[in-house]
């Protein structure tokens, strides 16, 4: 079981206000070893405070505060109070960031590592390329993070957060999916 924290922002290094990475791989029964390890690697030189949602993932970062599970309504809180977040290509996760007008890096997990069953997820990302005035940023490996968290971190522009959000919001974003994976 991992580390449940009580405080998780810091004063920022960069913007002088609350920094906070929030990294997720999300509920699938498979491990994303891959992207822990890296971030649990790069966090010393990383100005925030990264805060990491292990799921099943065998890896036990040894310089981030983490934790396997925690109720949806305490994940989102985080997702909102982030300067970013670091996740595989979970759409849900991706919709929330959108959402709420936070910058999300995603790392898609790949079948050919055993992250998932198939590279859906993969397609997801491919998708998402290229949609960073939407604070959508895209990595295909886990050598990519510590540099695209550094350019992202350094930006001080962030949208408005959705004014409705919700269920038109959601159909929109699926739809754009679709219509891109079918084209």
């Amino acid at each position: 079981m991992g580390i449940v924290t009580q405080s998780v922002r810091t004063q920022s290094k960069i913007r002088g206000g609350l920094d906070l990475i929030f990294v997720t791989v999300g509920n699938d029964f498979r491990a994303f070893d891959r992207l822990l390890k890296k971030m649990d690697e790069i966090a010393p030189s990383i100005p925030s405070e990264i805060l990491i949602q292990q799921g099943y993932s065998r890896y036990v970062p040894r310089n981030t505060k983490h934790f396997d599970f925690i109720p949806m309504d305490q994940a989102v809180e985080y997702i909102r109070k982030s300067e970013l977040v670091v996740s595989h290509a979970g759409i849900g996760t991706i919709i929330l960031c959108k959402e709420y007008g936070i910058p999300i890096l995603i790392l898609p997990r790949r079948k050919a590592f055993g992250e998932h069953m198939n590279d859906h997820q993969l397609e997801i990302a491919k998708a998402l390329e290229n949609k960073e005035a939407e604070l959508i940023h895209v990595v295909y490996g886990e050598d990519q993070l510590e540099e695209s968290i550094s350019k992202i971190l350094k930006r001080q522009e962030r949208p408005v957060p959705l004014q409705n959000p919700g269920k038109t919001n959601l159909l929109k974003v699926i739809k754009e999916f679709i219509d891109t994976v079918s084209s």
